[in-house]
């Protein structure tokens, strides 16, 4: 996407060359891109939206208008507001589309749009289609479609079928691009993109033996005399996974990569060190960045991406992009192409242990599709008999408390998570006495735990604990399930609480459904035992306090 920017200048000039503008769009187009190119593309899309309100029947303004918002959905770090901005994108490309099919320009902003944006969107079909569209056009009416914008057309259309794997035909638009526009960067980048698919493939084989620290000290010292040995970079990044330095592993690996970007050992390895780093689960990072995990999420399936584009047919990276496919974050948009990834192996000359594998995660896979219908049943059809049966369907066995194990007096917390989300939900368990002052965390999810006041889940947890004493009860997020939890009768600040009555409050959040509930149970602490059941929703069906005493 941040590549867009730029085409953007060239296009405008190549369009305005050939398209018969009236005077005034014409006016409105040009200070728009004005303002793109001082790099504000805020108000290069204001002006556009001026111009849909002047020529709402006009194709041209909706199709700058989405050109700019989804060009700058690809500069924020912000998911959900990239996701609103091509929203808008898609809203005005598809109106300036439906307004003049044949007009080729907003056939390019749309196709153009298609191979840009994440795989996720599932907008990479259409986009290929409009450009093929175009492609058809100018074969038709050469005088319809400059070269500049044809040649322009054949590299997105090769970026596009490069990421449907379809090789020779992103070969062949390349080629195109050559013919059509040589001695240009757009034609000496196509040679490139060309050279790199065609190229033979080759390794550097790492030695398997487990790397030291004192192995570690002795390849940097050969590489300083050998810096372009690649095998020795292996080595290295090698030696620091084994050793655990994954930050330095994933640096040498990759500085490793830009020497040789088809070297298939360095992006195993590489991906075992962020699968590690990745495996850490929250900590408190995440307070100064709140995105770090999505990041991490989208860097792992790019170097996957091109780890198999540089070897397709290795069946262990085919295995490697399935797994973790399948186990990262719904938004990265990775389930369907893992599932393929998987059955290519399951169907593969492998071993009966890797085919097992594929075959597990496959299922694991599947899984994972039966949830995001019963969300959808849950979400959009509430009121009917098939949601219930989808809250029953997720709703877990009891499981039960060796209160053996405990000194008397105790609180024991009991409560059922009756919804399973795309992602595993946010929830804290605390307490209060009845005059809602705050007395402990009992329990907290560790986004929320670690990255504090910067969250909005847990509100009612959030302005009642104030973020104190909860590193110690911060830990991983729970999911749909029965759990169980004990307070020792002790505040915040580890002393014990007089008798009395308190409440013992479970809130969760999920995402991204937006189910939520808050579930309070009040309860006597003192010398006779007191037992509480609340049965109220579907999120948190049930929760049971019950108060052992000392005697």
């Amino acid at each position: 996407m941040k590549t867009l920017t730029r085409f953007i200048i060239t296009l405008t000039i190549i369009f305005n060359t050939q398209i018969g503008f009236s005077q005034t769009m014409d006016e409105y187009i040009q200070k728009a891109e004005s303002f793109n190119q001082s790099g504000d593309l805020e108000q290069a899309a204001i002006v556009m939206e001026e111009a849909v309100q002047k020529y709402p029947d006009n194709p041209l303004a909706y199709s700058y208008l989405g050109l700019y918002r989804g060009t700058q959905s690809g500069q924020t770090q912000n998911y959900m507001e990239a996701g609103k901005l091509i929203g808008i994108a898609y809203e005005m490309l598809d109106k300036a589309v439906s307004l003049d099919p044949e007009n080729p320009v907003v056939r390019f902003h749309r196709g153009l749009m298609g191979v840009k944006v994440p795989a996720f969107l599932n907008k990479l079909d259409q986009g290929i289609q409009d450009l093929e569209f175009l492609i058809g056009i100018h074969q038709k009416s050469p005088e319809k479609v400059s070269t500049e914008m044809i040649a322009t057309a054949y590299n997105f259309l090769g970026e596009g079928y490069q990421k449907k794997e379809e090789k020779q035909k992103a070969i062949d638009a390349w080629e195109k691009v050559i013919k059509l526009a040589p001695d240009t960067d757009l034609s000496k980048n196509a040679q490139k993109n060309i050279s790199k698919m065609t190229q033979p493939k080759k390794t550097e084989m790492v030695e398997l033996k487990k790397y030291t620290l004192e192995d570690v000290e002795k390849i940097k010292q050969q590489i300083e005399k050998d810096p372009d040995n690649l095998a020795l970079s292996l080595q290295l990044g090698k030696a620091y996974i084994d050793t655990k330095n994954f930050e330095q592993a994933k640096k040498t690996l990759r500085e490793t990569i830009e020497k040789d970007t088809t070297n298939v050992d360095a992006y195993k390895l590489l991906l075992q060190a962020i699968g590690e780093m990745a495996g850490k689960g929250y900590d408190k990072r995440i307070y100064e960045n709140t995105d770090l995990r999505s990041e991490l999420a989208f860097e792992i399936v790019k170097i996957t991406d091109q780890a198999v584009e540089v070897a397709p047919e290795d069946l262990e990276l085919r295995l490697i992009r399935g797994e973790i496919g399948v186990m990262m974050p719904f938004f990265v948009g990775k389930l369907d192409q893992a599932i393929e990834d998987l059955e290519l192996v399951r169907k593969g000359d492998v071993a009966d242990e890797t085919k097992a594998e594929a075959i597990y995660w496959l299922g694991v896979a599947y899984q994972k599709k039966a949830t995001t219908n019963w969300i959808e049943v849950i979400t959009d059809y509430s009121e009917t008999n098939a949601s219930q049966q989808a809250f029953e369907s997720m709703r877990p066995a009891v499981k039960h408390l060796d209160l053996t194990k405990h000194q008397r007096p105790f609180l024991v917390i009991d409560f059922t998570l009756g919804f399973r989300d795309e992602l595993p939900p946010q929830t804290a368990v605390w307490i209060e006495d009845t005059n809602g002052k705050y007395i402990k965390t009992i329990y907290v999810s560790g986004f929320s735990g670690f990255v504090k006041e910067r969250q909005a889940n847990l509100s009612e947890w959030a302005e009642s604990s104030q973020f104190k004493d909860v590193d110690a009860v911060t830990a991983a997020s729970i999911d749909i399930g029965h759990h169980i939890y004990l307070w020792d009768l002790k505040d915040s600040k580890d002393k014990k609480v007089k008798n009395g009555e308190y409440i013992v409050k479970v809130e969760t959040a999920y995402w991204p459904s937006m189910e939520y509930q808050l579930s309070s149970a009040k309860i006597k602490v003192g010398e006779k035992e007191d037992r509480v059941i609340v049965e109220e929703g579907n999120i948190i069906p049930y929760v049971e306090v019950k108060y052992f005493s000392a005697k």
